[in-house]
């Protein structure tokens, strides 16, 4: 099969100007705030590429030529670096979803309402859509502080709270739980099946460190001026969180997370294989074929996608999906 790729560049089509310069293309989606990354390597011989200016609007597709471009993101330049001998030119841009304000520092607090009523709140102020899972939605929030602490930020704290991603992307304000098997964008992914016959190399990392029967929190009853707890699950050893919630369903929330991260960090994935632009970061794949303690379903959490002189590699980093 015959890699290809499509640049538009502010709308305009230059895939046919650069396709005999291009060294390399190298696509990183992430799991997670950080965002996606592109970068374009070419070859400058006699200097008659065309700088491109950074705050450029990059729209990159790849796949095979028998097969249909897929569309990996829309991307800023915000770096060009030239370089010789060789002559070279490098693009480096990022994911166009992060608006400037969203890093500002606020102070205000958070008092009676749900995830989605505050991430609402917070995606209008910034001109964002707020797309929530449908169970994190109603999820009530008692009292929360935002103190000297920036939106981004404040998402950030919560998606760890809940095991969820937060990350502005394509518009939306997106706030959905991990290992869900959805795009960045909420979209539901296939969950992909993968043998042996479909890798170039693959490594697996089985650990029992951090691994916690239970986890437990305190949270703090105002009805009756007294610590209570709450756990989930029910063997041992038990991890206790430290900090201390302001209400029950905030302490539940954390607990439950908690022991998720738990349950997919007792494994680490790292696959190289010819290329697969349907493979995305948070989607799951299903190892078939490999040998008992690997085989089972894996969480995607960055996938690198390399078109060169190698042809069209993907690369892929997980963690167990239980």
């Amino acid at each position: 099969m015959t890699p290809i790729f499509q640049i538009l560049a502010d709308n305009q089509d230059i895939t046919s100007k650069i396709a005999d310069r291009l060294l390399s293309l190298t696509i990183v989606d992430e799991a997670g705030i950080r965002s996606d990354t592109a970068q374009i390597t070419l070859d400058d011989r006699d200097n008659a590429i065309e700088l491109p200016r950074t705050g450029a609007e990059l729209v990159v597709s790849i796949s095979y030529k028998e097969t249909k471009l897929v569309k990996t993101g829309l991307y800023i330049v915000d770096e060009v670096s030239i370089s010789s001998p060789p002559h070279s030119m490098s693009i480096r841009a990022k994911a166009a979803n992060m608006p400037k304000a969203i890093k500002a520092p606020k102070t205000r607090p958070w008092d009676n309402v749900t995830i989605g009523d505050l991430v609402k709140t917070i995606a209008e102020e910034h001109g964002l859509t707020a797309k929530v899972g449908e169970d994190l939605a109603s999820v009530a929030i008692v009292h929360m502080d935002q103190t000297q602490e920036s939106d981004l930020n404040l998402l950030t704290r919560m998606a760890k709270q809940y095991d969820a991603i937060s990350k502005p992307v394509g518009g939306m304000l997106l706030f959905v739980k991990r290992a869900m098997g959805k795009s960045v964008s909420g979209k539901t992914l296939p969950e992909t099946t993968i043998k042996p016959a479909d890798i170039t190399s693959w490594d697996v990392t089985l650990t029992e460190r951090g691994k916690y029967g239970a986890v437990q929190a305190e949270w703090h009853n105002n009805a009756t001026a007294i610590r209570e707890k709450v756990q989930a699950g029910d063997g041992e050893p038990v991890f206790p969180l430290r900090r201390s919630y302001p209400d029950k369903a905030q302490a539940q929330a954390a607990v439950d997370a908690k022991l998720a991260i738990f349950n997919r960090g007792t494994g680490g994935l790292e696959i190289t294989m010819p290329g697969n632009p349907a493979l995305m970061a948070e989607g799951i794949i299903n190892l078939e074929g490999f040998r008992s303690g690997v085989d089972g379903r894996w969480l995607l959490n960055s996938v690198t996608h390399t078109i060169g002189a190698q042809g069209f590699i993907t690369s892929i980093s997980g963690e167990g999906a239980k």
